[in-house]
């Protein structure tokens, strides 16, 4: 499988929408990382999927909401969801935006 090339650009694009600062260093090293993340990943194409099946859920669970009235149990209330967060506005999550549009 032919090797993709990703260019400097490329990563610098993605570290912006992970909010990362890379030095050169890193850029070197991510791009490296990043390309034999995607050869891997595109060995996928080889496979023969003919006869299998698109499916869209792996754990065949059916009907995981509660019935009318049921208490859930495993439900955080909104002390506990916010217990490890610096930065919340109004009952969300406050983060920074990565989208300049």
């Amino acid at each position: 499988m032919k090797k993709k090339l990703l260019s400097k650009e490329d990563v610098l694009q993605l570290s912006k929408l992970a909010g990362l600062t890379l030095v050169d260093d890193e850029i070197v090293k991510y791009k490296n990382q990043l390309e034999e993340t995607i050869s891997y990943i595109e060995n996928l194409n080889e496979l023969v999927t003919d006869n299998v099946l698109p499916t869209s859920s792996a754990t065949f669970l059916k009907n995981v909401f509660f019935d009318d009235g049921e208490k859930n149990k495993r439900g955080l209330n909104l002390k506990e969801v916010f217990q490890n967060t610096q930065n919340k506005e109004d009952n969300c999550f406050k983060v920074k935006k990565i989208f300049d549009e």
